[in-house]
Formats: structure tokens, C-alpha cells, sequence
């Protein structure tokens, strides 16, 4: 796809409108599951942390040559992430938009559920609190029915068969 704004226009306008409502779904789940990563995750005292901040403590807590510490230091990626996700999808190429995205949702909503599931105890001194981890489990859940719905829905470019020749033709 050469990229200008007519062949994106185009794009838009004559793909099948259940394609067009897949990929609303999936950008509005992912920026929904990015917005809930920077509400409060965690309850320590008096102080509210978003998941960066937490992953930020925990990681200082860990050891730096941990597995768990490289994937939480990875966590800080996830916006840039969604923002390709997003500018390929504004772009036009939706069936590679969607791979990241699903794979996306799925990180970003396991830790998310995970935590949700978690967040019932408000009597302890540090505490996971919900609006964070919920909003981005919707997101992420969102994104990822959005993402799987513009894979089985939208076409690729197909070109014409080629031009079967007659046998008379091909036998001289």
C-alpha cells in the first residue's frame, strides 16, 4: 500500500462495516487497557501508585537479574506498543495491526485479571486497588475480541487468477 490518504480513504469506506466496527472495538480497548495502566494499581499507606510505579518498586525490591524483573521493566513498553497497534490500524494495515494487538491484550489483561482477582483485601497495609486492574482486564478483554474479530472478517487483496490459455495455444 503506498500510504496516501485516498487509497486510506478508500480503504475506510469500502471495507464491510462490520470490519470498520472490529477495528473501533480494538483501538478503543486498547487505549481503554493503556489509560487503566496509569490509574491507581496499588494502595501502600496512604499512597496511590500506578502499575509503573509499582513495577518500578517491585523490580527495586528484586534482584535486577530476574526474569520477573526483566518483564517488569518490559511493562513500560506497553504504551509505545499500543501506539504502533493504533498508527497501523489508522494507517490501514489492520490484519497486521491486529496480531500485536491480540498479543498485547492478552499480556497486558493476564496481569491485569490477575491482579483484579487479587484486590478484594482493602485491610492490609499495601492493598491492589481496582480501578486500574479493571479497567485495563475491559480493555484488554475489548481489544482482544476486536482484534480477533478484524482477522476473521477482513479480506486481504486478492489478485485475478491468471489467464488459463487455451490447450490449442500452449500445445504449438
Amino acid at each position: 500500500m503506498e500510504g496516501n490518504g485516498k487509497e486510506d480513504m478508500r480503504l475506510w469506506t469500502t471495507a464491510r462495516p462490520v470490519t470498520r466496527g472490529w477495528v473501533v472495538l480494538t483501538v478503543l480497548g486498547l487505549t481503554m487497557a493503556v489509560v487503566g495502566t496509569f490509574l491507581p494499581w496499588l494502595r501502600s499507606g496512604s499512597v496511590y501508585r500506578d502499575s509503573y510505579a509499582t513495577a518500578t518498586a517491585i523490580d527495586q525490591l528484586l534482584s535486577s537479574d530476574t526474569n520477573l524483573g526483566v518483564l517488569l521493566r518490559i511493562w513500560n513498553g506497553a504504551p509505545p506498543a499500543v501506539t504502533v497497534c493504533v498508527v497501523l490500524f489508522v494507517v490501514g494495515w489492520w490484519r497486521t495491526a491486529a496480531v500485536p494487538a491480540a498479543v498485547l491484550s492478552i499480556s497486558m489483561g493476564t496481569v491485569a485479571a490477575l491482579l483484579t482477582v487479587q484486590g478484594a483485601d482493602a485491610g492490609g497495609l499495601v492493598t491492589i486497588t481496582l480501578p486500574g486492574p479493571l479497567t485495563t482486564t475491559v480493555g484488554s478483554a475489548l481489544a482482544f475480541l476486536g482484534a480477533l474479530g478484524v482477522l476473521v472478517t477482513s479480506r486481504r487483496k486478492r489478485h485475478a487468477p491468471p489467464v488459463q490459455r487455451d490447450r490449442e495455444q500452449v500445445t504449438r
